[in-house]
């Protein structure tokens, strides 16, 4: 097979109608400046720079309309988290990963991102990725992370930073979880369950930590509504073969659910001033990564088998 070089391609523009003041002060009333978010992929499909093929796409927002330095820190987030896991396992390996590399027939990732909620002082990108270290057929992961930004500072806001994580909020976030029906009986609401992912959440078991990188994550969608979840990601030391592995819990939230669980961060003060105004120009059309894409023949070896 002919090797191809690295390229990258624009794929959509999201043309914002947005609000950040002028003067640089939270008001939504005037004095709105436009901003505007292009989504790009990267890709890379059997360069020579590697010692075993790799097949990637990533996805992920690039802004502007917001001044130089601003537009460079905030795309610098937006394209660091699209490319962490590319990054981990592929362009910037630790010395685990590099054992294991010696081991890789094909590194193959397809990462897509969701922006449904963008406002004149928010921004939340959802990022969903499927990666298969070594080969794309029996080492395939699913997992998912999200950036929420203040778009007028840069700050990122994490799912500590906004919501009291406690027994409570875990009995929430169980309950809806086991509502939502989607991982049959591995999350139920009772206190051992709670306990264990209340520790995944604010980092404090570092037993297992060991083993798989955690990562909470929470987006919003244009009602102003939550996904809240937790991605859980092998190490070097834990990566197995077998069928695609799904390495992330959600559930969806309504807005009015959480209040009781709200912090006194800034995030709040804007999130209820905040409008979710723009529009979608189609501009494009991805590549699609033939592996790990929605009709990629590693589905099918699976479907075949079950």
């Amino acid at each position: 097979m002919a090797r191809k070089k690295q390229k990258k391609i624009t794929a959509v523009t999201l043309a914002i109608l947005s609000g950040i003041n002028g003067c640089g002060s939270i008001d939504v009333s005037k004095d709105y400046e436009d901003y505007t978010i292009t989504k790009e992929q990267y890709v890379s499909e059997y360069t020579e720079q590697f010692d075993y093929l790799e097949v990637v796409t990533v996805e992920y927002p690039i802004l502007s309309g917001l001044g130089r330095e601003q537009e460079e820190n905030i795309n610098k987030i937006l394209y660091d988290m699209a490319m962490e896991k590319v990054d981990y396992w592929h362009l910037t390996p630790n010395e685990e990963v590099k054992a294991l590399q010696k081991e890789y027939s094909i590194y193959s990732s397809d990462v897509h991102c969701d922006i449904n909620f963008y406002s004149q002082y928010l921004l939340s990108v959802h990022f969903r990725e499927t990666y298969a270290p070594f080969e794309p057929v029996s080492y395939v992961q699913t997992t998912q992370r999200c950036a929420n930004i203040n778009i007028t500072t840069g700050e990122q806001y994490l799912l500590t930073d906004i919501f009291q994580i406690d027994d409570d909020f875990m009995a929430l976030w169980c309950k809806q979880v086991e509502a939502e029906g989607n991982y049959g009986d591995l999350i139920i609401n009772d206190a051992d369950t709670r306990e264990t992912l209340g520790a995944w959440f604010l980092g404090e078991d570092k037993e297992t930590e060991e083993y798989y990188t955690f990562t909470p994550f929470f987006s919003m969608d244009k009602n102003k509504d939550f996904v809240i979840g937790l991605s859980y990601d092998p190490k070097p030391n834990q990566i197995q073969g077998g069928p695609p592995h799904d390495n992330s819990f959600y559930a969806h939230f309504q807005s009015s659910d959480l209040d009781t669980y709200r912090t006194d961060s800034e995030f709040w003060t804007l999130y209820d001033k905040s409008e979710n105004t723009g529009k979608v120009i189609e501009n494009g059309t991805p590549i699609n990564n033939l592996w790990l894409g929605e009709n990629a023949s590693v589905w099918e070896y699976w479907k075949e088998r079950q």
